[in-house]
């Protein structure tokens, strides 16, 4: 008996048939595999269309760029030429303002790519335009300090003319480099888009292949997904119980204004079904007039940006409704904002229990005003002596009485400003007045002041005269104000600048120190009521907490600014800006003062 022995020509179909498992593996395995390798080549002739893209938008942004420094180049050549010709200040400005722009835009070319040709040529343009601005400089210099006759020469000499068309020569080869360029890479862009999409034609066969495993999966994870979406349907309905409870209004609103989500209290307080707020517009519900007072922190937060406001409805059920809001965006994936969530709460009754504090307040200031004022000119009376000289010890006693007593007129005033100025009632006689001689007189009725504190005063005016239109005792106030916290928190032996400057159509006044300067957790708060640093030197030099603020609203209401800046080296700087009176104005509110022209 002899063994059998399997050969190359002895075919056993049970051995060498795979089986129907093993063919189908098989057959997605390989359309994986030609899947990978179909995206692979897919994905970098992507990339190389990328590239392309990116090429030719460099390509186009260099170009523009460039266009914007021989256009500005010329408007400068301009420029000089028409002060050439006119010789008047202003067309010399524009030279200078067109001259720095073509300075800042030849500065900023830069080419994109490492090419050095381009890179070469590109510093070279620029050295040549920087030699054309020299060029324009020596015209105007020669025209402000020879005359125009010897302009005149400069121009007949033709050295400019040259420089300028090297420029022009350089510009245009920088240009036809980069069109070459641009058509390389657009056929290169061409022949892959072509060869990509045979590709396309094979993965896209593959991918029908696959779609019938893809399908087998779906059914097996179909039972899981069913179970995940009853557990979401619980979640959002514990979600739903949350939201409901809470006594504040809650709602979702998206891009469109669409109301998509609200809480039981939101209802109620519209007084609609969940079925007609659905799908309702924010702006239909709370109608154009009140919708407009939210409609600019709606586009903030529709930005990205989280909002906080309180906004007053008006009479709303027969009483007064105020509702504070705070407005957080929502995001998808992307990072895009899709809409934001709103949270408003009902503030009527605070606004109700400040209202009622203000008047509170006002009237016992006003009733404060009275007696304090009698009892300060009694002690001056006795401090000066006029019952008959005092003992020592009595008048030491007199002198503290007569201090403690002005320290609370100043905060009776100054709480009855405060709320002058919130209440809108405090009354400014806007006039247009000299802001130098005002600052000069401010600072001289505060010598006394730094002077008993260590400190001196150094004023600084770049203008013999600078005028504004102005209430005269209110600026004067934020002026003293400014003046006697910077000596207030400066040290013994040291020194407060006040300074007037010209600022662009508006003049600024600045008070600055060598003081502690204003901790970071206060700036934020600092024109604020009551705001006061919390330190023990604070609390030695303490005041009311209210002079910023008073100061703030009085420049507003004359519509300026005020803010604050951390001095370079310690300390700090307080300055206010004020629209500057043109010489006009100015002149005929003099005339009137002084009754010329008549």
């Amino acid at each position: 008996m002899t063994a059998r022995v399997n050969s190359p020509g002895n075919k056993s179909p049970g051995l060498l048939r795979p089986s129907f498992g093993v063919q189908i593996n098989f057959i997605l395995g390989l359309g994986l595999a030609i899947l990978v390798a179909v995206g692979s080549i897919a994905s970098r002739s992507v990339e190389s269309l990328v590239d392309a893209s990116r090429y030719e938008n460099a390509a186009f942004i260099e170009m523009g760029a460039l266009e914007g420094v021989i256009g500005a180049l010329r408007r400068a050549e301009s420029a000089a030429r028409k002060y050439v010709i006119t010789g008047g200040a202003d067309d010399l400005s524009r030279y200078k303002a067109v001259r720095s722009l073509v300075n800042f835009s030849a500065a900023g070319l830069e080419v994109s790519s490492s090419d050095a040709t381009q890179q070469r040529r590109l510093k070279q343009l620029q050295r040549t335009v920087a030699e054309r601005l020299d060029r324009l400089d020596d015209l105007v210099n020669v025209r402000r300090d020879r005359g125009a006759e010897a302009a005149a020469d400069v121009i007949r000499s033709a050295r400019g003319e040259e420089v300028s068309l090297r420029v022009q020569i350089l510009a245009d080869q920088f240009r036809d480099y980069e069109v070459r360029g641009l058509t390389t890479r657009r056929a290169e862009t061409a022949y892959s888009a072509d060869n990509t999409s045979y590709l396309v034609f094979w993965g896209i066969t593959f991918f029908m292949t696959l779609l019938v495993w893809a399908m087998v999966i779906i059914h097996r994870h179909q039972a899981g997904r069913e179970a995940a979406e009853q557990a979401l349907k619980a979640s959002e309905a514990q979600l739903r119980l949350i939201t409901d409870a809470v006594p504040a209004l809650i709602a979702y609103i998206d891009r469109n204004d669409r109301l998509l989500f609200h809480n039981r209290a939101f209802e109620g307080w519209f007084g609609r079904s969940a079925s007609e707020l659905s799908q309702l517009t924010l702006r239909s519900l709370m109608g154009g007039a009140i919708y407009s007072k939210a409609a600019p922190h709606i586009e903030t937060v529709l930005k990205g940006a989280a909002v906080n406001f309180d906004m007053s409805l008006g009479q709303v059920r027969g009483a007064d409704m105020h509702l504070s809001v705070q407005l957080v965006p929502r995001r998808n994936d992307l990072g895009l904002v899709t809409g934001y969530y709103a949270l408003a709460t009902d503030i009527s009754a605070l606004k109700e229990v400040d209202r009622l504090k203000s008047e509170f307040v006002t009237t016992v200031s006003h009733e404060l005003r009275t007696p304090l004022t009698s009892i300060r000119g009694s002690l001056g009376l006795l401090a000066a002596g006029v019952t008959g000289v005092l003992p020592d010890k009595a008048k030491e006693l007199v002198g503290i009485a007569v201090q403690n007593c002005e320290r609370l007129v100043r905060l009776v005033s100054d709480i009855l400003d405060s709320e002058k100025m919130l209440s809108g009632k405090m009354e400014l006689k806007m006039v247009p007045l000299d802001l130098i001689a005002l600052i000069h007189r401010s600072v001289r009725e505060n010598e006394g002041y730094a002077d008993s504190l260590g400190v001196k005063v150094d004023l600084r005016c770049d203008a013999p005269e600078v005028h504004v239109l102005a209430d005269t005792d209110r600026l004067v106030q934020v002026v003293t104000n400014l003046l006697s916290n910077a000596c207030k928190f400066s040290a013994d032996g040291g020194r407060v600048e006040v300074s007037v400057e010209n600022a662009g159509g508006h003049v600024r006044v600045s008070v600055a120190d060598r003081g502690p300067g204003v901790p970071r957790e206060l700036q934020g708060r600092l024109f604020e009521r009551f705001a006061q640093l919390d330190s023990s030197d604070a609390r030695r030099k303490s005041g009311t907490g209210l002079g910023l603020s008073i100061c703030h609203a009085i420049i507003e209401r004359m519509g300026g600014t005020i803010a604050f800046a951390e001095r370079e080296g310690g300390g700090s700087v307080f300055f206010f800006e004020l629209p500057a009176l043109t010489e006009s104005a100015a002149g005929v509110n003099k005339m009137a003062q002084t009754g010329e022209g008549r």
